[in-house]
């Protein structure tokens, strides 16, 4: 396994074997606790996938019941999975705890490292990393994000390498052994720049939209544990449009100052950071961001 990991490094990609805890819930393994709210999506996601991996017997025994072409036998068991949604609203850790409730492994994919000036090279990177996930002996999660600008719409103008790429992927999907727990997970938020033919070889989309306030509530929580309730609805009515990633780069930034007043003498090292302190990284991360909002103003 840590070969083959080794193999798919070198073209590019990030592997996360499993651990030996894997397939449970021990402390300290990713599992959904780490994605506060998204029950629904939780819920989608188990039934259309991680029971699929999980407990494959029995959905090969429903459909050799069901089916009359004994080659379908396999059809009921998920191969691909779309997460649709802004960043940073728990995508990829959605696919990392798959992974480590299947335990399997996963591998994730910058499309930035699939990309080549040459001809050809792009689709030959892309082969080689399915090939080489097909030696894991139990299969693996394969994850991709920014999905569209891989391999975007063959309407209107596709250049012709996305056109191969996408050729290429088609392929792999459509010849999963469906004796391993093989499974293509594609994150985006723009749906609808995917190529019709890519889209419907995903067995359900999955989306993933900014938090409410009570999901910020909780997802607050696991960074700014200290804090009363009240003061946690309080932060969390500061937040609006604010992604589960934003959320934590505004504890992060509370922490960094908080420490830095305290090397400087200006705060006591026996307390933790306040809710004013919070709502100030929150004022901060807002004058950052109104300016990228600006531009995406502009572009559209």
């Amino acid at each position: 396994m840590k070969s083959t990991a080794k193999e798919l490094e070198r073209h590019g990609a990030q592997v996360h074997l499993p651990t030996a805890n894997s397939g449970g819930s021990a402390a300290g393994e990713f599992d959904w606790g780490l994605l506060a709210g998204y029950e629904e999506q939780k819920q989608q996601i188990e039934e259309m996938v991680l029971l699929t991996l999980s407990y494959p017997e029995l959905y090969d025994e429903l459909a050799k019941a069901t089916k009359k072409d004994p080659a379908a036998a396999a059809s009921n068991r998920p191969r691909a999975l779309l997460l649709e949604g802004p960043p940073g609203t728990g995508k990829t850790t959605c696919a990392r705890v798959l992974a480590q409730q299947a335990a399997v492994p996963l591998v994730v994919v910058n499309f930035a490292q699939i990309l080549s000036c040459w001809y050809g090279e792009s689709e030959e990177r892309l082969h080689n990393l399915f090939k080489a996930c097909d030696k894991f002996t139990m299969g693996a999660i394969i994850f991709i994000d920014e999905l569209d600008g891989l391999v975007g719409s063959r309407e209107g103008r596709m250049h012709e390498a996305t056109r191969r790429l996408l050729g290429v992927l088609l392929q792999h999907l459509d010849g999963f052994d469906h004796k391993k727990k093989t499974v293509f997970i594609g994150a985006t938020n723009r749906k609808a720049d995917l190529d019709p033919a890519l889209r419907s070889r995903f067995a359900a989309s999955v989306t993933f939209g900014l938090p409410s306030e009570e999901a910020r509530v909780e997802i607050l929580r696991q960074y700014a544990c200290q804090l009363s309730d009240a003061d946690l609805q309080t932060l969390a009515r500061a937040t609006p449009g604010m992604s589960g990633r934003d959320l934590k780069a505004v504890c992060d930034h509370t922490e960094r100052r908080w420490i830095s007043n305290v090397i400087r003498g200006r705060a006591d090292r026996s307390q933790l950071p306040s809710l004013m302190a919070y709502l100030s990284s929150v004022e901060h991360r807002s004058r950052e961001a109104a300016p990228l909002r600006l531009m995406s103003s502009d572009d559209d």
